[in-house]
């Protein structure tokens, strides 16, 4: 994801990623999931540490303790089940919270500098002066908010997950040319490890929601 500093003209927008075209694209033919949209769970930060101590043994007690504070908080303010974004985290590091890809990607949730400077400057109450290196949970925050924004753009969850892990610009772009079997496999990935995450929390059978279509 490249950022992009300028706006050239009302029709298009500055992102992450690329251009946005102001115009309507090419709808795309998309497995459908649940139309039902998806009803937060309710998880206080102790359910969601309990967990992590079962899927992710070897965080530090202490950035465990943090993660689950802001899983649960961004989770409520976003409007999102906590295990949906857990199951984003997954996906993303496993847990890890200094890795890093071959294309720059950083941290839990593996977003590139330039989209965690991008976020960061629109989320200033977290983002402002702030560095994944410095607290690996910030780019947790700055990711569920980031995702939300791409939720709104993109309208449905699957949609939006394959742009998270493309890049806005790049799904816009297939969405007009076909989606890559490889990157229609992504919103499958996170679908798994959220149905994982819902049996272990002793929850009924997780189903599709996830992909549901966002509010």
């Amino acid at each position: 994801m490249v950022a992009i500093a300028a706006v050239c003209g009302a029709l298009v927008v500055a992102v992450p990623g690329g251009y946005l075209p102001g115009a309507a694209s090419q709808d795309v033919s998309i497995p459908k999931a649940l139309e039902n949209p998806e009803t937060p769970r309710v998880m206080t930060e102790g359910d969601v540490d309990a967990l992590l101590q079962r899927v992710a043994r070897r965080l530090d007690p202490e950035l465990r303790a943090k993660l689950a504070e802001a899983v649960v908080s961004e989770s409520a303010r976003a409007g999102y089940d906590p295990l949906f974004v857990l199951a984003l985290v997954a996906v993303e590091s496993s847990f890890r919270p200094h890795v890093s890809s071959d294309r720059g990607a950083y941290g839990l949730m593996q977003l590139k500098p330039s989209t965690f400077a991008w976020i960061a400057g629109r989320e200033p109450d977290i983002g402002d002066g702030a560095a994944v290196s410095e607290d690996p949970v910030v780019d947790v925050r700055l990711a569920v908010r980031y995702f939300r924004w791409l939720e709104n753009r993109f309208h449905r969850r699957e949609e939006a997950l394959m742009a998270y892990n493309a890049g806005p610009g790049r799904m816009r772009h297939y969405k007009r040319t076909g989606i890559p079997a490889s990157l229609r496999e992504y919103p499958r990935r996170v679908l798994h490890e959220y149905q994982r995450f819902t049996r272990l929390s002793g929850g009924p059978d997780a189903r599709a929601v996830v992909l549901a279509r966002a509010n």
